[in-house]
């Protein structure tokens, strides 16, 4: 390696350096990558998708240093980097932002993502440039899935892939088959993928009430490439049908999702030019009666108490307008990256009840957040030293229409009636302007080891749910703590200043990669009690008819800091021999008030020993979670212990073009239940009610892979 190209790697490490999770072309094995710029210094270690235990490929994240995943449902994970979640990550499909349907985060971006089809996730290691995404205030992911090759000729050839995999704990199945026909200009094909299962078991008998699933998404997408320019175009339709959401009050009955994302590029003498555009529209209908008991309100007829049944049915729709347009050009020993972009979404969300024609709550009515940014970034190399920098200016234009509702009686009738009007009345525009900077640096030591530091400004404004949502309910972004929350108009967006200090070290047979990172967060928005007094009491008294009986939270803005440190190294033992691990840890505390932040992940550590052969590969891996006490008091999160878990997997190269695989997830049964798990809201499950949902028991996984 040049030391020039060597020096690129280090930046790359600390900038737009990634850890991969990618499936190689002719095969189902995936590894993971620390990953430098595009001729980098590969430190890799490697990980069996048989490890994914349902369909969502969320769950891989759980290997990337720093990474981790709220968990809601079977497809309902939400990515978590060093502490931030939610809309708090830019999460990227194909290169392309796409938004939710409803408003509890039941279709996360990597819903949109099946694992037989996944060809890379990626984490931005530490501070994300501001290049890379509008809003990355936690950090930035990128997903890709299979679009097969380009071919070496003039000549078109028929390629394709069938992949497949069974998993015991609950019959689940994941299916895929991939077409298409290339040479080396062209590439036209087709994919459909299709993923079932049913409820996990965590012992021989007991099982998670309400995780079952179904999804299917179908493909169709068109490359060209030439000598100096590039055109790629996919449309895609995604469908989740029964899928239940044991940590939230309602389940996913149908999620409808039209998906298009096409890019561009051409170089303009030394400048190059990149246009992005992508589209996605949501329907999406979900209940709390079709696969769970209704909750009830006790209400007072004729002076007698009377328990009524609230059915409750939630048609919700969101769509997003995306586009990106950038210049790249040499400057000055470096690159000069600038350009803009837009995202412009709305969301509808409206509850009824099918047993009561008279009843119904606009939850969101037309709410509107559109979001035009521009930025600059340099790049610079200059002795053993590179620096990259970039500023971003985002203008955030948010609104919503009028909202109303029919059907609630009595108390809970004026008090709603109080809370629209107060709604309705007030001025719902509002504009956010937000500045962006990043400075990182890299010093390469000696030819094995770098040294680098990242200091930045992010910003993050509030989202529709944070600030419409007008009436005490769980519609949270998929907060999933069983409390009901009302909006704030006058949030104002978050503001974080972030520092990172790191080492990257490479010899012959070992790597290791350490990051340490410090965030402090002004206006970090998070419930605590309502702030406007002239709600107070309306709001409180419909949160207490509402099941939880307790008090609302209103989504205020208050002082947070993260800190923490996340490594990932690995060493080769001998010729067949490899050993890769990875730990993070992340503290979150309030500054306002002595408390910790919600849902944040333990410490945690991930070992794999693995022996390589000619056609085979064997792993053996040790997962260690340790408790985690520093909870939220305010939102009453429980405390968590700590636990170990054992898995065994391999992959044998049959031939050229068959792969196999098989595994055994938890080898020794242990019982356990993640931190990030959520609390199960299912009556008559072999999880009490408001415990925190176990993990899954003893599971044999067995894949298949096919190629001509």
């Amino acid at each position: 390696m040049t030391k020039r190209h060597a020096l690129a790697a280090a930046i790359g490490l600390i900038t737009s350096s990634t850890a991969l999770l990618s499936v190689a072309e002719n095969g189902e094995v995936p590894e993971v990558k620390v990953q430098a710029e595009r001729e980098g210094l590969n430190l890799q270690y490697s990980q069996d998708t048989a490890s994914l235990q349902g369909a969502d490929s969320a769950e891989l994240l759980n290997r990337l240093p720093g990474a981790a995943v709220n968990s809601n449902g079977p497809l309902s994970g939400i990515a978590q980097y060093r502490g931030a979640y939610g809309d708090r990550v830019s999460v990227h499909i194909n290169g392309a932002h796409f938004v939710g349907g409803g408003p509890n985060a039941m279709d996360t971006p990597l819903s949109y993502a099946p694992g037989t089809l996944l060809k890379e996730l990626s984490v931005t290691r530490g501070i994300a440039p501001v290049s890379v995404a509008q809003e990355s205030i936690g950090g930035h992911m990128q997903a890709s899935l299979q679009r097969g090759e380009f071919g070496q000729g003039d000549e078109f050839k028929t390629r394709g892939q069938l992949h497949s995999r069974l998993s015991s704990h609950n019959q689940g199945t994941s299916s895929s088959a991939l077409f298409y026909s290339s040479n080396q200009h062209h590439k036209l094909g087709a994919s459909i993928s299709y993923d079932h299962g049913d409820d996990a078991k965590f012992t021989d008998s007991d099982k998670v009430k309400n995780s079952f699933y179904e999804r299917d998404r179908f493909d169709l997408f068109y490359g060209f490439q030439s000598d100096d320019s590039g055109f790629n175009l996919n449309l895609a339709r995604n469908n989740t049908g029964d899928t239940g959401t044991a940590a939230l009050p309602m389940d996913i009955r149908s999620i409808d999702t039209d998906l298009i994302n096409t890019d561009f590029y051409t170089q303009l003498g030394e400048t190059k030019l990149s246009v992005k555009l992508s589209y996605n529209d949501v329907d999406h209908t979900m209940d709390n009666f079709t696969h769970r008991t209704a909750p009830s309100m006790v209400m007072m007829m004729g002076g007698m108490p009377m328990s009524m049944p609230m059915n409750r049915l939630n048609t919700a729709d969101g769509s997003n307008l995306s586009y990106k347009i950038q210049l790249q050009t040499p400057l000055t020993n470096g690159e000069l990256r600038l350009g803009f972009d837009s995202s412009d979404s709305e969301h509808n969300a409206l509850i009824t009840d099918p047993t009561n024609a008279m009843f119904f709550v606009e939850n969101f009515n037309n709410s509107q957040r559109q979001v035009l940014g521009s930025f600059v970034e340099w790049q610079l190399e200059t002795g053993q030293w590179l620096l990259e920098t970039g500023v971003r200016y985002n203008r955030i234009r948010s609104d919503s229409d009028a909202v109303n509702f029919a059907g609630m009686m009595g108390m809970m009738g004026s008090n709603a009636t109080q809370l629209a009007n107060a709604f309705n009345n007030a001025d719902r525009s509002r504009n956010d302007g937000n500045l962006d900077l990043v400075a990182m640096l890299a010093y390469q030591f000696d030819r094995h080891t770098t040294l680098n530091l990242g200091l930045a400004q992010k910003s993050q404004a509030p989202s529709y749910q944070e600030r419409y949502l007008w009436l005490p309910l769980q519609a949270t972004g998929g907060l999933a703590d069983g409390r009901n929350y009302i909006g704030n108009l006058n949030l104002d967006s978050e503001e974080a200043h972030e520092l990172t200090l790191g080492v990257d070290w490479q010899a012959a047979a070992v790597y290791l990669s350490l990051q340490t990172f410090y965030r402090d967060v002004d206006n970090y928005i998070q419930g605590t009690a309502v702030s406007d007094m002239s709600l107070t009491m309306a709001a409180n008294m419909v949160s207490n008819m509402m099941p939880g009986n307790r008090d609302a939270l209103q989504f205020n803005n208050v002082g947070a800091k993260l800190y923490g440190a996340d490594m990932a190294y690995g060493k080769q033992l001998a010729d067949h021999w490899r050993l890769d691990g990875n730990i993070s840890y992340v503290r979150g505390k309030r500054t306002d008030v002595s408390d910790n932040l919600y849902r944040i992940a333990p410490l945690n550590h991930r070992l794999t020993l693995t022996y390589s052969a000619d056609s085979y590969q064997l792993s053996l891996e040790s997962e260690l979670f340790a408790g985690q006490n520093h909870v939220a008091d305010f939102n009453g999160e429980s405390e968590s212990g700590g636990y170990g878990l054992v898995n065994l997997r391999g992959q044998w190269q049959f031939s050229p073009a068959l792969k196999l695989s098989a595994g055994i997830n938890n080898l020794f049964d242990k019982a356990h239940a993640n931190h990030l798990a959520g609390f199960n809201r299912i009556a008559n499950s072999d999880i009490a009610r408001d415990e925190r949902i176990n993990g899954a028991g003893r599971s044999l996984v067995a894949g298949i892979n096919y190629l001509w």
